[in-house]
């Protein structure tokens, strides 16, 4: 507590200095699955030198530009890159294969625009569907403590949302009726995804998390593979196109399906 006033003001006027430069700063999380390519992203025009850092666990220089001309610190060339052309405000990094220990915050600093990238490498649990089958993907955690929810991610986005005290489960738009999980077998700890009719665009890495993405689930990634396509079907008809996929023979009577 401060009595004076006019000791007061001085620490005021660094505090809120403080957080507009904390505010000033961008944060993104990326996820990256292992031995995979994955982009940390920097968009700025960048009239000053700019430069790349890791700054968690340890700071760690990755790579620089000074005078227009860009550069990735030795120990780094073999996996890293600029992905994209820093004179047009694209300063992106290209990791080409991520390891385990890329994990960790990165920055992106030019003149006074700050990014920050926080990155984490999965070594996911992999399940392979066909499409048009039904799939669960396993998950697992211990509900009985602070578990008032739990969620799942599809490379990024949320696409369910289940909340243990008002019993509401919220899917994504489009997936209300194929994405589940059992509100039952989440009092045993079974965060199970439950999927029907697999589609391409399911495949992906998912992630698990209970309450408010405070703890991660068991196994903490998994990466759902989806094998076979419709883009063979010529003549379908909307209504039939799920049943006539990856079929020879059609079975909607009144339409015909080749496929090449």
């Amino acid at each position: 507590n401060c009595t004076n006033r006019r000791l007061c003001m001085p620490f005021l006027s660094i505090s809120l200095g403080y957080l507009q430069t904390v505010q000033s700063k961008r944060f993104t999380g990326i996820n990256a699955i292992l031995d995979n390519p994955v982009t940390l992203p920097c968009e700025a025009v960048c009239p000053d030198d700019a430069k790349w850092i890791m700054f968690i666990p340890n700071t760690v220089d990755i790579a620089h530009c000074r005078r227009g001309a860009c550069k990735v610190e030795e120990r780094f060339q073999k996996r890293f890159a600029f992905s994209g052309d820093p004179a047009e405000g694209n300063l992106s990094l290209l990791i080409r294969s991520a390891v385990y220990n890329d994990v960790g915050s990165y920055r992106c600093s030019c003149g006074g625009n700050v990014a920050e990238v926080k990155l984490k490498v999965f070594v996911p649990t992999v399940v392979m569907a066909r499409m048009l089958e039904n799939v669960t993907l396993p998950c697992y955690g211990d509900t009985r403590r602070d578990a008032k929810d739990m969620q799942w991610q599809r490379d990024g986005e949320k696409i369910l949302l289940y909340n243990h005290l008002s019993g509401t489960v919220t899917t994504g738009e489009g997936l209300e009726n194929r994405f589940s999980l059992s509100q039952e077998a989440f009092l045993d700890g079974d965060l199970s995804l439950h999927i029907t009719s697999v589609q391409q665009s399911d495949a992906g890495l998912y992630l698990c998390s209970i309450h408010d993405e405070f703890r991660e689930g068991d196994p903490r990634a998994v990466l759902l593979k989806v094998e076979g396509e419709c883009s063979n079907l010529l003549f379908y008809k909307p209504e039939c196109y799920i049943q006539c996929c990856e079929r020879s023979i059609c079975p909607c009577d009144d339409v015909k399906a080749s496929f090449v």
